[in-house]
């Protein structure tokens, strides 16, 4: 069943799927389901509406209405709901999606992650998550994160970021799956067989309309190269224009796909490369400001701003070096202007009036590294005049540097650089004309997709296929699925699947230079050199021979079947061995096997005489152990002599002939030896030492320890059968000395209820510095005795911590949020690679969602401590800051005022200016708050005369609300007479979100 809900989650109708419903995906161009029903009464869908079912999450993306159904009156629905990104085809691709009525045709040149980092940014201001999750982004290895320039002319965000992928720009696959957006080449997983016959019906190729070649003539940008860097007959014609380009090496016409391949082979292709030309990386130093301004014409407004220069003494420049006609112009390769282009001027001073420059060159005709200043050009193509406040350059900005004739520095060799460059792009692009650029339409078998031993075959985009249909080729073709189409009554019945590639390469690489077979009047001969094979069909009398075969249908009736179950009536002897498949004396060859179809062998009962040995041992779902485990060094005991009271030498068995015990001299050793379930009673451990090893014996020397060294108090003989095992070693290391490795072991202990990692372990009795890390129940140590910690209680114990994450909570569910102290604020930091965090969770309940704080970051500033409460937020924390909260610190505002000529006049000797100061915390936040839309400031006297003081109305300075001018005038006529005292009167109203906050202050006068 199948719901269709409207937006608010309301069922607007319930329906079964048909033959008619189906799932198709095709990758970057279709990903839908389309259900088919009728309906008496028609529904309208609105876009929106969504079903979310096991397959995904899929919305109504364009308005559908249904057919009238003249025979029975009602209304027959094909409804496609694509997937849920599909919407993103209805929201125009915004530079600043942020702000209302901005254009929507714009450039930008900058690395993928910033393009899609702007997607990102267009999702999150129309509020579209996944599941209450907002989309991430992830690029793989074989994407370039280079900048490169797109030109988005008012499109959709959809077709934005599928353009990002195109052959030209990234050129890699986009996808999407739950909130994520790949970037790379949508391929997983272990190739599967799609054979024409075997599982797959009917396979039908669609040749491919791209271009392909075997044969490249590549040329690289026309940048930094002059008019004659080659003879005019080695230019291109691009657009109809003759272009200068770069070039491949000169012993390097050309790229072929194929060593020593004939003309007619040669499929010739230009490719143009425009992103690679001779350049050099420089680096920015000495950066200052120059301030310029400009007069509007019409109303005369003044504008200023500053221009910012730079040096870079790693290279000599000169005027001679610009291209005729071309603007200088650099990239930036790293900092805050990463991928965008300015133009630049060189030597600006030379051009400012009441300047002097810097010689270029020295008295003694040497150029002056320090003479070279650049000055960067306002850019305004990027939605505001850049460089601006923000946006700036900095100190070890690199750039690389265009417009200018790179031929002129040999010493650089950046011509040259630039033409291996372009062979080594040349020769990654050529190797690609190898892969088959066709489709391949396939559709599957049944019963291959619903298999009756229980396993069921659907794949996904980006499942690797092996093609096989000697048809089309001779040795199969791997590739990958890019589409796939199915029932949603019957998905397994008949899926069709897409394999191929979305990009056209050659398909020269499939001729094959012999002739295998030959068929002559109904007889097929092979080989070659003239020599023919003759094959002895059913019902030929022909007798075999060297120079004859039989053919398969004839080899069914003489010999034993392969193809379907066969018998004999007699004893089948095999006294050589039985030998199924190819042989192989190896456990991981996957060859020679004894079994069924299935890989098994089943019996009763199996006895072996030496030992069993196995990859994998799957006994039952639950595994058991009883008793102690360790992970250690071991080995069993094979035979025990006695030597002397104590001493004993055992025999170590050996499971292969290269066994050799890795017991070693000191070792700390012990045994438990166990008859209890043959009906003996013995139960013990027996703890021993090694004092010499013969490794040809296989045998160890080993020494019991005294009663008095042993847990427990009383030690036994070792018992020949059982095993043994490492403890520790009983070597000290001398101070300074590497820690001994031996002497360390895991010990997961089921009596105990614990794990634990020992170190420093040199007898049997365990100290308290030997647990080195305990998982489960505490062992009885000075470091938990003085702790509130019980007999029965679990936890970690260990000498050294690192966690990526802690979290802390109760059993009742109260987590408990972290604070982290970051310090004085920075705004570097903000910014930086490690900024202030506020992290929190979303749990979706039965009926709510619960937010969750898990992490918060503090800091001081002012004096005052402030916590984060916007993940990341780069806001400085203030009175109005939206990603701040006080946390420590005074609270209210505060109105304060000054004068600029005191507060003491004479009668007829006011004349001053009383500005309003509005602090928080200890912040004088006055200019801001003036700014800020919403705030209201409002002046009273009271003189006590109360119609005059109505009528009394503030004189405003410079039409600042917050500052008035005061004369003798507005003291009213009784002041110094009846009044003596006057008060002035101030109110400022505060919008903070919903609420206004109001502070009240006067300034009062006497006489």
């Amino acid at each position: 069943m199948i719901d269709v809900k409207d937006i608010s989650g309301n069922v607007l109708l319930v329906t079964t799927p048909n033959g008619g419903c189906k799932r198709k995906f095709t990758l970057q161009k279709e990903d839908y389901i389309l259900l088919k029903f009728s309906l008496e009464n028609p529904i309208y869908f609105k876009l929106g509406s969504y079903v979310e079912c096991d397959l995904g999450l899929f919305e109504v993306c364009d308005l559908q209405s249904p057919t009238f159904n003249t025979d029975n009156a009602g209304y027959d629905y094909e409804l496609r709901l694509d997937a849920y990104y599909w919407k993103w085809k209805n929201k125009i691709f915004k530079y600043t999606p942020e702000v209302a009525g901005q254009e929507a045709s714009w450039n930008l040149t900058a690395p993928l992650d910033v393009h899609v980092g702007i997607v990102l940014r267009n999702l999150k201001a129309l509020g579209y998550k996944y599941k209450g999750r907002d989309f991430e982004f992830s690029i793989d290895s074989s994407v370039e994160n280079k900048s490169l320039l797109m030109s988005y002319d008012n499109i959709n965000i959809l077709d934005a970021l599928f353009s990002m992928g195109a052959k030209d720009k990234w050129s890699c696959d986009v996808w999407i799956t739950e909130n994520i957006i790949h970037f790379g080449r949508c391929e997983f997983g272990d190739p599967v067989d799609f054979e024409q016959g075997i599982n797959v019906k009917e396979m039908t190729r669609s040749d491919s309309q791209s271009d392909y070649a075997t044969r490249i003539y590549a040329f690289g940008s026309t940048r930094n190269i002059p008019s004659n860097y080659r003879p005019v007959d080695e230019s291109i014609v691009v657009n109809g224009v003759v272009q200068k380009r770069l070039m491949l090496p000169v012993d390097t016409p050309c790229i072929d796909a194929y060593p020593d391949m004939y003309t007619e082979e040669a499929v010739e292709r230009v490719v143009v490369f425009d992103d690679i030309y001779p350049r050099r990386v420089g680096t920015m130093s000495d950066i200052t400001t120059h301030e310029y301004t400009d007069t509007n014409e019409e109303n005369g407004e003044v504008t200023k701003w500053n221009a910012y220069r730079f040096k870079d003494t790693g290279i000599i420049f000169s005027e001679e070096y610009r291209l005729p006609g071309e603007d200088l112009k650099i990239i930036f390769q790293s900092g805050k202007l990463n991928g965008m282009m300015f133009v630049v001027t060189f030597n600006p001073c030379d051009k400012e009036g009441g300047e002097t420059p810097i010689p270029e060159k020295n008295e003694d005709g040497s150029w002056n590294p320090l003479a070279q200043v650049w000055e960067i050009v306002r850019n305004e193509d990027y939605g505001r005049p850049l460089p601006d406040e923000v946006l700036i350059p900095e100190d070890g900005d690199t750039y690389v540097l265009s417009g200018w004739d790179s031929t002129k520095i040999t010493e650089l060799g950046l011509v040259s650089a630039a033409e291996q460059e372009l062979k080594a792009e040349t020769e990654k692009y050529v190797a690609k004309s190898k892969i088959d650029p066709n489709t391949y339409t396939c559709t599957m078998m049944s019963d291959d997709a619903y298999r009756e031993d229980g396993i069921h075959n659907l794949y996904g985009a980006g499942q690797k296929v092996n093609l096989i249909n000697k048809a089309y080729f001779e040795n199969g073709r791997q590739s990958r699925v890019i589409g796939f189409e199915f029932n949603l009554d019957k998905p397994y019945d008949s899926p069709v699947y897409t394999v191929g590639e979305t990009a056209a390469y050659s398909r020269i690489g499939e001729i094959e230079d012999k002739v295998e077979s030959l068929t002559l009047k109904g007889q097929t001969y092979t080989g070659g050199s003239g020599s023919g094979v003759y094959v002895i069909r059913r019902n030929d009398s022909t007798p075999a021979t060297d120079s004859n075969v039989f053919s398969a249908l004839r080899s069914l009736s003489m010999f034993l079947r392969k193809d379907k179950t066969d018998f004999t009536n007699y004893l089948l002897r095999l006294l050589g061995g039985l030998e199924v498949g190819e042989a192989i004396d190896s456990l991981i060859a996957g060859k020679g096997i004894i079994a069924d179809d299935k890989g098994r062998i089943q019996a009763d009962r199996m006895e072996l005489r030496s030992s069993l040995t196995v990859l994998r041992l799957i006994i039952n779902e639950i595994q058991a152990m009883a008793g102690d485990f360790s992970f250690s060094d071991c080995g069993t005991i094979e035979k025990v002599e006695l030597l002397d009271d104590g001493t004993y030498r055992l025999t170590m068995e050996k499971r292969t002939d290269t066994d050799w015990t890795t017991l070693e001299e000191n070792d700390v050793l012990y045994s438990i030896v166990n008859s209890l379930l043959v009906g003996g009673t013995d139960y013990y451990t027996s703890w021993f030492r090694p004092v010499s090893k013969n490794r040809n014996d296989n045998t160890l020397t080993v020494v019991l320890y005294p009663d008095s060294e042993v847990p427990g108090g009383k030690n036994y003989p070792p018992v020949a059968g059982y095993n043994v095992t490492r403890r520790g070693n009983a070597m000290v290391p001398d101070t300074g000395e590497a820690p001994n490795e031996r002497a360390q072991s895991w010990l997961l202990s089921s009596r105990e209820g614990r794990i634990m990692f020992l170190q420093n372990v040199f007898k049997p009795i365990l100290e308290d510095y030997n647990y080195a890390l305990t998982l489960g129940r505490f062992p009885n140590v000075k470091m938990i005795e003085k702790l509130p910690i019980g007999p029965t209680d679990v936890g970690v114990m260990s000498k050294i911590g690192v966690f990526e994450k802690i979290y802390e909570a109760d059993w009742n569910g109260t987590i408990i949020p972290k604070k982290v102290d970051r310090g004085e604020w920075s705004l570097a930091t903000a910014q930086g690679d490690e900024p202030y965090r506020f992290v929190d969770y979303e749990t979706l309940l039965e009926n709510q969602k619960v937010i969750t704080t898990l992490e918060q970051h503090t800091v001081y500033h002012y004096g005052c401590k402030w916590g984060c409460i916007v993940d990341k937020t780069t806001e400085e924390p203030q009175w109005n800051s939206a990603g701040w909260v006080l946390l420590e610190g005074d609270k209210n505002y505060h109105l304060d005022f000054t004068s600029t000529a005191g507060w003491q006049f004479f009668k007829n000797g006011v004349n001053t200016d009383i500005a309003a100061v509005v602090s928080y915390g200890n912040r004088d936040i006055t200019n801001v708050l003036m700014a800020t839309t919403g705030v209201e400031v409002e002046w009273l006297r009271d003189t006590g005369n109360i119609p005059a003081d109505n009528s009394w109305t503030p004189a405003y300075v410079d039409g600042q609300k917050h500052v008035i001018r005061l004369t003798s005038s507005d003291m009213g006529s009784e002041w110094g007479l009846s009044v003596r005292t006057v008060k002035f009167i101030c109110r400022v109203f505060i919008p903070v979100g919903e609420d206004i906050e109001t502070v009240e202050n006067y300034v009062g006068f006497k006489i």
